[in-house]
């Protein structure tokens, strides 16, 4: 018992912080014009969570409560992105289908061994969440081979240079091969005029890694700088130069997919939404991150991803 209320005495010094920047500090998250969750819901869902889940509880030992409070309102984001993605869509869910899926879209089998993912999972009813994860199969399904994209990509050393790279790329486009040709620092070639055709993937698999990328995803002329993913490190400035029409490659069957594959790209659809509408976390958890879609801590607001859009040649 006296573990217990030391781990909600744990909580609410997390979140009793001051709030920094804009808007209202008893506001947790907003999401376009909706303000999704007060500071006091987020408070709650974690208190719940610290009274009934083995995991938070191991998570609370290990002084790692803010990672769990940025996972909350990060769900929340990608609950209420996707919840405005079928709405915008037309898609509706059947309610008998959305329990039915309770089993199979929550808990560790929907997680893919992502234990943290299944402790923020477990802050909000199992149908929410299965409902969430349907959505984005949906949206998934829908968009999977749909669009051929083309696009200028360097790869720098540091998040400094890749900035000032972005900067100089969306300010004068018509440059973007010739900036990133000259670019310093870099540590591989160039990629120029790449053109991502989903009807010549060779396999399921690549069309999928392609479907998923969230800088693909993006609109048309966006200028981002990110970091990385792996092992090397680095960063990289990619422009989206065109996106058109096109076709999965033929006799591939969507239904074919592992569904929570299709909900990956489901989510990466979320990207270009959550950039229109704008995503704000109260300060106290964390800055949004607009590539992967997460809350990210104070530490590492410092290299959170960059997203600009090219100038409009004039005529």
């Amino acid at each position: 018992m006296r573990r217990s209320i030391g781990m909600l005495a744990a909580t609410t010094l997390l979140v009793a912080g001051c709030s920094a920047g804009q808007g209202d500090p008893k506001v947790a998250l907003t999401v376009g014009d909706v303000n999704v969750s007060t500071v006091e819901q987020v408070q709650q869902k974690l208190n719940d969570l610290l009274a009934t889940n083995k995991g938070a509880q191991d998570q609370a030992r290990q002084r790692k409560l803010a990672e769990i409070s940025r996972g909350i309102v990060e769900q929340q984001a990608r609950i209420q992105l996707a919840a405005d993605a079928a709405k915008k869509l037309g898609i509706t869910l059947d309610e008998q289908l959305v329990e039915q899926s309770i089993p199979t879209l929550t808990g560790e089998q929907a997680t893919q061994g992502e234990p943290f993912q299944g402790i923020v999972d477990a802050a909000f009813p199992a149908k929410d969440i299965a409902r969430y994860r349907l959505t984005l199969i949906e949206l998934g399904g829908r968009a999977i081979g749909r669009n051929a994209v083309t696009f200028d990509v360097a790869f720098l050393q540091n998040l400094g240079d890749a900035r000032a790279l972005a900067k100089k790329v969306a300010e004068d486009p018509a440059r973007s091969a010739e900036l990133m040709q000259k670019a310093p620092n870099t540590v591989q070639e160039p990629g120029i005029g790449q053109t991502q055709d989903p009807s010549k993937a060779r396999d399921p698999q690549q069309l999928l890694q392609v479907s998923a990328s969230p800088l693909f995803n993006l609109p048309v002329g966006s200028v981002v700088a990110t970091r990385l993913n792996g092992e090397q490190g680095g960063y990289i400035v990619f422009h989206l130069k065109g996106k058109q029409p096109a076709q999965p490659p033929n006799g591939f069957d969507p239904t074919s997919v592992d569904p929570m594959q299709l909900a990956q790209v489901g989510q990466a659809l979320l990207v270009p939404l959550a950039q229109q509408a704008g995503v704000q976390p109260n300060p106290r958890f964390g800055t949004w991150d607009p590539v992967t879609l997460k809350v990210v801590s104070v530490e590492e607001s410092s290299v959170v991803s960059t997203v600009l859009q090219a100038k409009t040649p004039k005529p």
